[in-house]
This record gives structure tokens, C-alpha cells and sequence, in this order.
């Protein structure tokens, strides 16, 4: 493998079937670092992606972004949270292929709730790092919280619904339906969170949604394992806009940390 700042645009087959859009910064050494957007969002994630990258890279790591099945520029007409998980699995076979053994897993919200249930199974996972972290049990058959009520009883009726995406991009729109299981369908907190053996960094806000997300994974830090840290970010909301800075510091000293370069 050869040092590189050039990113590669990449098509990654998914094991659910879909192409995958890719964006991959090679490394020199044995080291990657992951990013899993979360949801309405991209690869990119409004550019705040395109800077945690960029500072990885200086670190050190090869870095690799994607888009989920259903989401930016990847194939995909409705969100299925198998299909997610399938699309995590697959770049990290792909990873596994270029021979990067150390492995961080980087989340964000939807990106978040899936790197946790797919880290356990990867033996080259070494660390995960999850900001607006979805830290609790499964809530598959329920509705996404922030439909409208108009969306809700589309939802119930088995309807597709289609959420806007606000940040430019390939899709104007992201379609869920109730018909098609979300991630976290099933399973429990003590389950998901105590199957985890690698340290991880959970960082929260202390605005708007964040508050709820951070009592969950408050309720159950003990379970995390040993080395694991959650830090609260004041005044930060959950897509972190105004507080990159801090996010790319504490996300760069802990995988200097558990995964130097």
C-alpha cells in the first residue's frame, strides 16, 4: 500500500446487491478509519465528513467514506436496515482484501446505531468513535420520531414515505416505509452495548435531541468496556455544526490513542 492524499471514487458491491458510492484515501500503513453518515445525510455529511477525513489522513490512516443503500449517490430505492448493516460488512471485506488489520469504526447518528452492531463480528475492528450516538434497544416497529403526523399515518398504513434531504446532493429525497425493517429492530441495550470487546468514544451535545440521546447512553455507560469514554460537548446540537472543531479534537487524540498510525 502506498501513501496517498489523492481520494479514490470507488464502487463497492454491497452483499444486499447494491453498488455503493466510495470515496477512499489509501494509507501507508495497516490502519483505516470508517465514516458511516448518518440519516438525510451523505458520505460528505454537509462537508463535516470531508473535514474528519482530511484529519485523519493527516494522522496517518487511509480513510474510507460511503453512502448507506437508500442514501446519496449509492443504489438503493427504499431504506432497509439489513441492507445497511450488509453495506457496512462490505466495505470492511473490502478492507480486509487491501490488508488495513486495524480497523476504527467512525459513526454518526444512523451511522452510529449501525457500526455498533457490526463492530462485534469484525476481529480488525480496534476502536469505534460515535458522535449523536443511538446507544439504546431496538425500536425497529416503531415510527422515525420525526415524521410529521400526515408521515405517521403513512407509516401505518404501510405507505412509502418520503423524507426531504435539505443538504445538496444526488437525491432530492430518502424513502423509509414501516414494511421494511429499520435498524435495531430487535435486542436490548445490556445486548447491544455488552457485546462490544474494543474501547469506544461516545460524543454527545447537550441540545435539542442530544439530550435525550445522551441520558440513554448515560443509563448504560457501565456496560460499555473497559477504556470507554463518553464526553459531552456544551452547547452542541446533534449534527455538531457549529462545534467541528471539537468533535475532529477529541475524534483525532482518541484514535491517536487506541490506533496510532
Amino acid at each position: 500500500m502506498t501513501a496517498t492524499t489523492v481520494d479514490d471514487e470507488l464502487r463497492l458491491r454491497s452483499r444486499s446487491g447494491a453498488a455503493l458510492a466510495v470515496t477512499f484515501t489509501p494509507g501507508a500503513g495497516d490502519s483505516v478509519v470508517v465514516l458511516s453518515h448518518g440519516f438525510l445525510s451523505d458520505r460528505r455529511a454537509g462537508g463535516r465528513f470531508d473535514r474528519l477525513a482530511a484529519e485523519y489522513a493527516a494522522l496517518g490512516h487511509a480513510v474510507l467514506r460511503y453512502d448507506f443503500s437508500g442514501f446519496g449517490e449509492s443504489e438503493g430505492d427504499v431504506v432497509v436496515g439489513d441492507h445497511l448493516l450488509d453495506d457496512l460488512r462490505s466495505v470492511l471485506d473490502h478492507l480486509d482484501g487491501l490488508g488495513y488489520t486495524r480497523q476504527v469504526l467512525h459513526g454518526h447518528s444512523l451511522g452510529s446505531a449501525v457500526s455498533l452492531r457490526v463492530a462485534p463480528e469484525r476481529p480488525a475492528v480496534a476502536t469505534l468513535v460515535l458522535t449523536g450516538a443511538l446507544t439504546g434497544a431496538g425500536s425497529g416497529v416503531t415510527p422515525y420520531p420525526f415524521l410529521t403526523t400526515e408521515q405517521v399515518e403513512a407509516w401505518h398504513r404501510g405507505d412509502d414515505v418520503h423524507l426531504p434531504v435539505t443538504t445538496p446532493g444526488a437525491r432530492t429525497h430518502v424513502t423509509v416505509s414501516r414494511l421494511r425493517p429499520k435498524v435495531g429492530a430487535t435486542g436490548t441495550q445490556e445486548e447491544l452495548l455488552g457485546a462490544l470487546r474494543v474501547p469506544v468514544l461516545v460524543v454527545h451535545g447537550d441540545r435539542g435531541s442530544e439530550t435525550r440521546l445522551a441520558a440513554t447512553t448515560a443509563a448504560g455507560a457501565h456496560l460499555l468496556p473497559a477504556g470507554s469514554r463518553v464526553e459531552v460537548v456544551a452547547g452542541a446540537e446533534h449534527t455538531f455544526v457549529e462545534h467541528q472543531d471539537e468533535v475532529a479534537a477529541l475524534a483525532t487524540a482518541w484514535v491517536g490513542r487506541w490506533v496510532p498510525a
